[in-house]
């Protein structure tokens, strides 16, 4: 939405939050693109300490000093540091190792594949789950997400100076002083207000109602809170869904709040497929029968085996029944990776 925003020049403000790209795990995932392109100071800086390496301020001072005397980058003053006893016990060796490594090897990489490995063998991804950073880990799959459509979009242009480009448009965007601005915000925020107009957006099973609805009383919940985001217009509502799949590789049906409302109450700008209506009234009926029963026996136990078609084969760890994921060490991945129950799939 704030890309959207931002590639239209519509100016936006955000209510009781950050925006996306200046979100700390956003940044800190970027500087390790750039470090690998341009191993510049700032990402250095940012970086170095994240996740923890033993690198604190008086470390960073020694570099500094190193840096400024001998007019060289931050980088080369670590790399030319390493054998001081001064980094013996720190993560420096192997920070200069992976840096290195993507900045040769990274070259026949796509943006995402590059990311994806610079997170994982980083040890970033692992420390926000350790630390159980689910809305940070939420918002690094939204910028992959973000990099995927980015891909697809520039074809062979899509290279990771280009994307870096891309990114710093708008992180840098300067919103000016206009007066007149979408405000952006969830419901909870929207509580007690009232706006000419009123924009819903991600009307998708999933999303609204949300993946972590896990009894039927939660359900109505979700089903108040809707309640309340179309009450908020005061002229006209606009209710919008997404179509495709999930990076799960599930389909998006459009939202159950949806279908409940009478049709001729709503003007579509394009009409849904009879088809699709189906398919997301069998699953809305599927869905609220596993709500209904206490456990679902198509849950995959731990320590099954299973195949995914991007991740490729594994070994479920464990199974979070309440946020309804598994944690799955894929074979060919370092760390484990949170799947929701509903990925799909293949037991081996």
């Amino acid at each position: 939405m704030e890309e959207a925003l931002v590639r239209e020049k519509i100016p936006y403000t955000i209510y009781s939050g950050v925006q996306f790209f200046d979100r700390r795990e956003v940044k800190d995932a970027l500087s390790y693109l750039r470090m690998v392109t341009y191993q510049d100071d700032l990402s250095l800086a940012r970086v170095i300490n994240s996740p923890k390496r033993n690198i604190g301020e008086h470390r960073m001072r020694f570099l500094r000093q190193f840096s400024d005397g001998q007019h060289i980058s931050l980088f080369e003053a670590l790399r030319r540091s390493l054998d001081d006893p001064l980094f013996k016990g720190t993560g420096a060796r192997a920070f200069v190792g992976l840096i290195d490594k993507y900045s040769v090897g990274g070259k026949g990489r796509t943006v995402s594949e590059l990311l994806a490995a610079l997170l994982d063998e980083s040890g970033y991804e692992r420390a926000l789950r350790t630390e159980g950073s689910q809305e940070r880990l939420d918002n690094l799959a939204e910028l992959r997400q973000s990099v995927f459509e980015y891909e697809s979009q520039c074809g062979e242009e899509a290279t990771v100076e280009h994307y870096l480009c891309h990114v710093a448009f708008f992180s840098n965007v300067d919103q000016g002083m206009e007066r007149d601005k979408v405000k952006l915000m969830t419901v909870h925020a929207a509580k007690g207000l009232e706006f000419p107009y009123v924009f819903l957006c991600g009307m998708n099973e999933g999303v609204f109602p949300s993946r972590k609805v896990r009894t039927m009383e939660g359900m109505e919940e979700e089903r108040r809170l809707a309640f309340v985001a179309c009450t908020r217009a005061e002229r006209q509502l606009f209710l919008s869904d997404a179509e495709g799949t999930t990076l799960d590789g599930l389909p998006r049906y459009p939202s159950r709040f949806l279908l409940d409302v009478d049709p001729a109450l709503l003007a579509f700008d394009t009409p849904p497929r009879d088809s699709l209506v189906r398919e997301a009234r069998d699953y809305v009926a599927a869905r609220s029968l596993m709500l209904a029963h206490v456990g679902d026996f198509r849950v995959l136990p731990a320590g099954a085996r299973v195949r995914h078609r991007v991740f490729g084969t594994g070994s479920i760890l464990s199974v979070d029944t309440d946020r309804g994921a598994y944690a799955i060490q894929f074979d060919e991945m370092d760390t484990p990776r949170s799947l929701s129950t509903r990925a799909k799939l293949e037991r081996l």
